[in-house]
């Protein structure tokens, strides 16, 4: 079990708030939410970017090479979510949101049903966000940094920047910590972690 499942808590809006502010995606970024749930992460995250999101300094501007130009600042995104019904929720949330304009075109959202253990292309991602329980994280923390740079789309020497929530990496020293308060626990506040990486 890498997320805690006993009693399934989703992530609060002020931890993904926080989330937002930790990463702060950039044009080309490919942010993976790993144990997804019903997508609120990845849907909230992309309804917060604006234009300026794609590094369009004039988006209204109309020039011969904006096809080229809004097809290299796009940024992906990728939920995976081991349960089927789950995933199913997430891919019909995701839908809804485009449909009612939430999430700018500039975003490309994929979310896939499949045991996070198995993913092979995490080497893609640029940024990550992790709700799981400690052996969760030491568990998939060399699949996040594994085969890093072999991909053509990632910048060579990129940061690896990941956010976890609730636990942190045991063995590593955040460079930022935030508490985020929950509606479902009164006086409660629970810590959201970021972490760089360098690749390897």
């Amino acid at each position: 079990m890498l997320a805690p499942r006993k009693k399934l808590w989703s992530t609060p809006t002020s931890c993904i708030e926080a989330a937002s502010r930790f990463i702060n995606l950039q044009p080309n970024d490919v942010f993976y939410d790993v144990g997804c749930g019903d997508g609120r992460v990845i849907i909230h995250i992309a309804s917060r970017l604006s234009r300026r999101s794609r590094g369009d300094n004039e988006y209204d501007q109309k020039t011969e090479n904006e096809g080229k130009s809004n097809e290299q600042s796009r940024i992906r995104m990728v939920g995976i979510e081991i349960d089927p019904d789950r995933a199913r929720e997430a891919m019909n949330n995701v839908e809804a949101a485009y449909v009612e304009k939430r999430i700018p075109d500039f975003v490309d959202i994929e979310i896939r049903c499949a045991n996070a253990l198995e993913v092979e292309d995490y080497r893609e991602a640029t940024v990550a966000f992790l709700y799981l329980v400690p052996r969760g994280l030491k568990m998939i923390k060399p699949l996040l940094l594994s085969g890093a740079n072999q991909s053509k789309d990632v910048q060579k020497n990129a940061m690896l920047r990941v956010v976890t929530y609730m636990a942190g990496f045991q063995d590593e020293t955040a460079i930022a910590m935030e508490r985020c308060k929950v509606d479902h626990q009164e006086g409660a506040a629970w810590p959201i972690y970021l972490y760089h990486f360098g690749r390897l």
